[in-house]
């Protein structure tokens, strides 16, 4: 049934409510009401959701447990000693007046205080006495309140300080902040506890929790009476203006006294004069500077972990009568502490204020932070250590290599971090012999620091070429220097261990092609909020994540003789280690981030005297200039000549950074003159962008574009970077003239350029629109295609129908294939992945590794294609199986059921105009052939298809529409073109999609099509409005305003990385959203609804700047955890259970009745175990052996003489070997000594193949000889290319001795020689000879399928009628040609 919501509000089982639920709950407690925004008299303006993360963690940092008015919680429950729901508004108002830190050191004073007097008694030992060093938490209700009375009496003093007037973030006047808490009246005698004594104890650092990944175990709103207890504090220090822009302006304590740090006040509001105590116009504060021995000792003392809960905690005792002079000493004392300065810095400029009018300098220093975590900083100690730890984690470059060109330093550090070898152990002076790879690694292997070791995988040759040609980059790649971190699991020594990784090719970006790719590095570093390096802090994570992110930001990184400072960070790959060191072997994913680092310096730079803004383009990799970082963010975004630039977020512009790391075909450049900028999008009559990310260039354009990428035919679009814009392009169907233009729209523009330099004028491409095959349909569309299928039932046995098809189809055209090598290999090309077209194209030849291609499919070929039967060789066989086995085992686990009548196509729009709303136009290339169903049209017209967009989550993002055919349309083939004509863009609809390169997946199969409903547009809830997502949105502008004269990159950089690198919960809430549905067997309640808007908008969290803690999700999850339809999880408030998809065999009730259940238990999995089985019984068991592999050395063998007669011999005294018996012997011993080695080798297959294969290449002729003819074997001009008689009688000889025992190892060492072999012994008798081609002809050799086929015909008896229509279809020669 579908959800009956109102659409005005909320509803409370997901953690937003009705507007009338509090009407409707008479029990429940008004939460007080808090303006959007602030109002404010002066030149600044508050961001609430600083001031929230600051409550947050006050609260929870002495489980206060105070409830803060979020519409999305559900106050169940109110404490029967204290009535704590005034105080968001009270702290929040001191809070803004710039009081912050004094509550907080007024507050640490007076609680421990109190807790002092709290006697714990565990088992009601009554000989227990109080502890005095623990943290001062509430672990029982009574405790609790008498903290929380505490906290109002500090609130009413500060308000009493007060002048009346009208504050920036004044609440309406209320009982609730005025009254004096020291006397309640008898109607609040229930709800407040006796007052508490105050007493002046020194300030002690607070223990720190972080706002944003799990201030703590404890709940801050009240769930329950009594506080559960709490795990020990996960402390963060995580900085104002650094952390978060909800942070930004926020200063922190200041225990010095020789600088002051406007501590006690918000930055803004400090300017504002929001104090406390005005000092009288004839008094000026002097005070002496603390030293920094007596500033280390205050924030000395150990951070304990919580007291355990107690039921026999006793109550404090009253305060005294004289607490107003006292609080007023203490805060005067405070004040003392800071030292006056003029006015003089002050961005926001001079303001009024009546508490307190002297003005303050900001300091020197880093604004720090005015949290409560602040208070409790770890030990400077622990902060040295780390810093040093991560200071070593770059090794030092010996002097005599500061020459060597950057690869071969590359080369040389890489080996040397692999093999554990110390830098200064190695002496290897440089040489210009050593630019060449083969010498330089043979010279290492030689040193003496390398005996015994094994090396790492070798940087590709066509890699290491590029590098040494003096521009880093071949003629259209560039090389990439990447690098990574893991963790140390020592104590000891660097913090992470560094790994260079082989140096390889790849598309460059746009800061490549301007700078040089050589000044660029890439760092993939294991989150700082991992598990394992939270660890290392102790549970003081502050310490580490402030040390790191310091390290990362601030601090200059010196690597290969060259200063490098990062610049951008966005998320790379998890990586998924297996543990098999537990009781239940488990795969762990380790969160990575990806950093950029840009060299501003180096040896090997030139003119270091000078410091050019921007560094000439095109310099050599041995002669750049010095430039700094922030010059190469402002080519980029061009942040200082635009005004408008400044005015974007400070995450939403660095956001914009990954823009220029974009890796594209760079094409053609445009002139400015040829650049048509519109001023306007294409909006609906409601003002819906209609072409949000798409524009038009001219025909011309796009055939100078496919000329330079080497395209077939003119494509119908491109998607790429041009200049500040982003997107897809289309060619215009109505230009047809030679004219060159592109067109930009605002969507498109995402910063402001001027378009100057050619690398801002040249069209970048990512991908162009390409043929359309069948697909698959995709996971995440299963269950929306069952929930709006008008016959459930039906639907489920089409698509379980649709896998069954797909995996018979392909089981048996591979059985057939094998009958035949040729037709084999044929079928083996058909079904190879599109990448490897790519793959050859970008190398210029096949992929290749020591003896074989590296790709199996390219391993099928080359053994085909020299003569060798899948059906009989075992080691062709089992490549063949597994292939087969890994693509069941894929469908099994990602259930891709393909589809015939499918495809994925990029959605454009129709700038004509001519489509009506809910029309599309899809025509294709080339006639689109389904062999199932007999499909086979060059376009759609009159029927209805469905379209979707993944990942799906809304019942509404697959949508039912009309294909039509439009002639104006009718040359943008292989792309979907969707109307401009409506309300809202069919884009949008498809889980809020746009047109910068999305793609659609559309399907006009008739059983899918026919029984499918659209579904209405969800009403959507206000996620921000309720207050369970915030934004902040402070810009480039207000950053740089507020900082003055400091290093606004660095603070720009260092808040972005911060904020960016903070947990990502999109992966986090799609997995529980999935559990949830699965659950719920619904993807269209209310609960659906609401965690599908929750992830579209963390989708975009790190551009928009949205702030949603762990803790925020925590409180979501419960709430929705409750409201479950298994009653024991729900009131245990467990999360639901994994969907029984996600298990390999059927664990539930009954027959399976989930879509996804059915297709994989009911269908997929029985089906594949026994097509599996069926390949396994009809491939039957090959033979690893091959005798014409063997005659090569079998020729030689015969040339030792008989074993019969050296036996003799031997036994008379008088054996001695011949030539060849000592030839053969010593090879033997070689052979032997490589395969050990590749069996003990432990290393990933890779390296062990590369070292062993290093190894293999080494065994010459052995030196106990001397023998002209047995040099001859080692010809040079064959033995370049392996083909020399050596080499293949190194390989005969290896196969004849390690076919049965490590059948393997010949194939990957010498499988190419193996190859040779067997394609001059099937070729012998033949009328031609076996033919060898180059590497570029080799990798552009594709399997006539018509002759294949028209071959296998005649091999069986039966005529090809093909063959006969071609030649009929051949034009007969005239006479005058004969």
């Amino acid at each position: 049934m579908e959800s009956t919501r109102p659409s005005h509000g909320p509803n409370q089982r997901h953690g937003y409510r009705p507007a009338s639920s509090s009407e409707s709950s008479p029990e429940r407690r008004p939460v007080p009401s808090l303006p959007a925004t602030p109002r404010h008299n002066g030149a600044g303006s508050h961001d609430d959701s600083q001031f929230t993360i600051w409550f947050l963690e006050f609260s929870n940092l002495y489980n206060l447990n105070l409830r803060r008015p979020n519409p999305s919680f559900e106050q169940t429950e109110v404490s029967p000693y204290y009535d704590d729901s005034s105080f968001y508004s009270r702290l929040k108002r001191q809070y803004h007046r710039g009081n912050g830190n004094i509550i907080l050191t007024l507050f640490e004073n007076d609680a421990r205080e109190i807790h002092s007097k709290w006697v714990k008694k565990p088992n009601g030992e009554a000989d227990v006495t109080p502890s005095g060093n623990g943290l001062p938490r509430a672990s029982t209700e009574p405790e609790r309140a008498s903290l929380l009375n505490c906290l109002s009496e500090i609130l009413d003093f500060l308000s009493r300080s007060e002048r009346p007037r009208h504050s920036v973030v004044d609440e309406p006047p209320s009982p609730s902040t005025t009254r004096r808490t020291k006397r309640p009246s008898p109607d609040e005698e229930s709800r407040q506890s006796p007052k508490s004594k105050r007493s002046r104890g020194g300030t002690t650092p607070l223990r720190t929790s972080s706002a944003l990944s799990g201030l703590d175990t404890g709940e801050v709103r009240a769930l329950t009476p009594v506080p559960e207890p709490t795990a020990p504090l996960a402390v963060r220090d995580v900085r104002y203006g650094q952390q978060h822009g909800a942070h930004e302006f926020a200063p922190s304590v200041n225990t010095s006294r020789s600088s002051f740090a406007p501590s006690v006040f918000s930055e803004a509001e400090a300017q504002e004069g929001h104090a406390v105590f005005p000092p009288t116009q004839d008094t000026e504060i002097t005070v002496e500077a603390e030293s920094s021995q007596q500033r280390s000792k205050s924030f000395s003392r150990p951070v304990v972990d919580s007291p355990a809960p107690s039921s026999s905690t006793e109550r404090a005792p009253k305060a005294s009568p004289n607490e107003d002079a006292r609080l007023q000493q203490d805060v005067t004392r405070f004040l003392m502490e800071l030292e006056p300065t003029n006015a003089s810095s002050s961005v926001l400029g001079p303001t009024s204020g009546d508490l307190n009018p002297t003005q303050y300098d900001r300091p020197a220093a880093p604004i720090d932070d005015v949290s409560p975590r602040k208070l409790y900083d770890a030990s400077a100690a622990d902060d040295a250590t780390f810093k040093k730890r991560l200071q070593a984690v770059w090794p030092a470059l010996p002097g005599h290599l500061q020459n060597a060109p950057l690869a071969v330093r590359w080369e040389i550090m890489r080996v040397a971090l692999h093999c554990g070898t110390p830098m200064e152990e190695l002496h290897v002076p440089y040489e210009p012999i050593l630019n060449d790879q083969t010498r330089l690694w043979d010279s290492l292997r030689r040193l003496p620091a390398f005996e015994g070791k094994n090396f790492p995988e070798k940087s590709k040759p066509e890699a290491w070429n590029a590098a040494m040609s003096g521009h880093f980059r071949s003629t259209d790649q560039i090389v990439i220097l990447a690098v990574s971190l893991t963790l140390n699991s020592a104590k000891v020594g660097p913090l992470f261990k560094l790994t260079l990784q082989p140096l390889r090719l790849d598309l460059p970006h746009r800061l490549d092609r301007r700078f040089g790719s050589d000044r660029f590095l890439e760092l993939v570093i294991p989150s700082p909020y991992t598990k394992d390096v939270k660890a290392l802090s102790k549970g003081n994570e502050t310490v580490i994540l402030d040390a790191i992110h310091n390290w990362l930001v601030k601090g200059p990184h010196v690597l290969l003789g060259r200063t490098w400072r990062s610049f951008c960070t966005k998320q790379a790959t998890p990586k998924k280690m297996h543990k098999d060191d537990t009781l239940r072997p488990e795969t762990v994913t380790i969160l990575q981030e990806r950093i950029y680092l840009f060299a501003e310096n180096g040896n090997d730079f030139v003119r270091t005297e000078m410091m050019q803004s921007v560094s000439p383009k095109g310099e050599p990799t041995n002669s750049h200039t010095r430039m700094k970082r922030e010059h190469l963010i402002d080519w980029l975004l061009q942040i200082q000549r635009s005004k408008k630039n400044q005015k974007q977020s400070v995450y939403k512009l660095f956001s914009r950074i990954t823009l220029g790391l974009s890796r594209t075909n760079p094409t053609i450049v445009v002139q400015p003159h040829q650049i048509r900028h519109r001023e306007k999008d294409i909006e609906s009559p409601t003002g819906k962008v209609m072409n949000d990310g798409i524009a038009r260039m001219s025909t011309a354009l796009a055939r100078q574009i496919r000329d330079v990428m080497g395209l077939d035919d003119i494509p119908a679009g491109y998607q790429g970077r041009f200049g500040c814009a982003k997107g897809f392009w289309i060619r215009d169907p109505e230009d047809m003239s030679d004219e060159i233009w592109i067109e930009t729209y605002p969507s498109q523009r995402k910063w402001e350029c001027d378009y100057e330099e050619e690398d801002h004028r040249t069209f970048e491409v990512r991908n162009a629109s390409k043929e359309l095959k069948s697909a698959s349909l995709n996971l995440q569309l299963l269950p929306i295609l069952e929930d709006r299928a008008i016959n459930t039932l039906a639907m489920k046995e089409q698509v379980g129908k649709f896998m069954r098809d797909s995996l018979l189809s392909d089981m048996e055209s591979q059985k057939e294939a094998m009958k035949d090598p040729a037709h084999f290999k044929l079928w083996v090309h058909e079904n190879a992945a599109p990448q490897r077209r790519q793959d050859r194209v970008r190398l210029g030849r096949v992929p290749w590794s020591c003896g074989l291609p590296i790709s199996r499919e390219d391993q099928m070929e080359l053994l085909l294609s020299q003569g060798f039967d899948p059906t009989k060789l075992e080691f062709l066989r089992r490549i063949a199986f597994n292939l087969r086995k890994d693509k069941c085992e894929e469908l099994q686990t990602r259930l891709n059921v393909k589809v015939g009548r499918s495809t994925y196509a990029y959605m454009v729009v129709d700038f004509n105009g001519v489509l009506a709303e809910d029309e599309v136009h899809l025509g294709f290339s080339s006639k689109f052939t389904d062999e199932q169903s007999g499909f086979s049209e060059t376009f759609l017209h009159g029927m209805d298809v469905l379209v979707a967009r993944t990942p799906a989550h809304y019942p509404s993002d697959i949508q039912r529409v009309k294909a039509v055919f439009k002639p104006e349309l009718g040359s943008l083939k292989d792309v979907i073109i969707f109307p401009t004509k409506g309300d809202i863009p069919l884009a949008d609809k498809l889980s809020g999609g746009d047109y910068d390169g999305d793609i659609a997946w559309v399907c006009w199969e008739p059983s899918i099509v026919n029984n499918f409903a659209n579904a209405p547009l969800p009403n959507i809830p206000d996620l921000f409005g309720s207050g369970v997502l915030s934004k902040v949105s402070s810009s480039y502008e207000h950053l740089a305003q507020s900082i003055k004269l400091r290093d606004v990159t660095t603070e720009f950089i260092d808040r972005a990385f911060r904020f960016n690198m903070e947990p990502s919960l999109l992966g986090t809430c799609t997995n529980y959203k999935e559990k949830l549905c699965y659950s719920r067997n619904s993807v269209r309640d209310e609960h659906a609804i609401f965690m599908s808007t929750l992830i579209s908008n963390l989708v975009d969290r790190a551009k928009q700047g949205i702030l949603f803690s762990e803790q925020d999700w925590d409180q979501q999850r419960r709430l929705l955890n409750a409201k479950q339809r298994d009653n024991r999880r729900a009131n245990k408030r467990l999360d639901p259970p994994q969907p029984q998809y996600k298990n390999n065999d059927w664990a539930g009730n009954g027959s399976p009745t989930h879509i996804i259940d059915y297709v994989k238990f009911v269908v997929g999995k029985p089906m594949v175990e026994q097509e599996l089985e069926k390949l396994n019984r009809y491939l039957g068991k090959g033979e690893h052996f091959d005798k014409d592999l063997v005659k090569f050395f079998e020729f030689f063998e015969k040339l030792k003489r008989p074993y019969e007669l050296r036996k003799k011999e031997e036994e008379a005294g008088r054996f001695r070997k011949t030539t060849w018996e000592t030839v053969l012997d010593e090879l033997k011993k070689s052979i032997d000594e490589v395969a050990a080695e590749w069996s003990d080798s432990r290393d990933d297959f890779e390296i062990k193949r590369e070292n062993t294969y290093d190894k293999w290449c080494s065994i010459r002729p052995t030196d106990k000889v001397n023998s002209r003819t047995v040099q001859s074997l080692c010809e040079t001009t064959l033995r370049d290319v392996g083909l020399s008689q050596w080499d293949l009688l190194k390989a005969s000889y290896c196969f004849k001795l390690y076919f049965k025992r490590n059948p393997a190892f010949p194939w990957y060492i010498a499988g190419y020689q193996l190859a040779y072999l067997k394609s001059v012994a099937v070729s012998r008798g033949k009328v031609a000879p076996p033919i060898l081609f180059t590497p570029e002809m080799y990798a552009g050799v594709r399997p006539d399928g018509r002759f294949i086929r028209a071959v296998a015909a005649l091999h069986d008896g039966r005529r090809f009628e093909q063959v006969s229509e071609e030649v009929e279809g051949v034009e007969s020669p005239s006479d005058e040609d004969e």
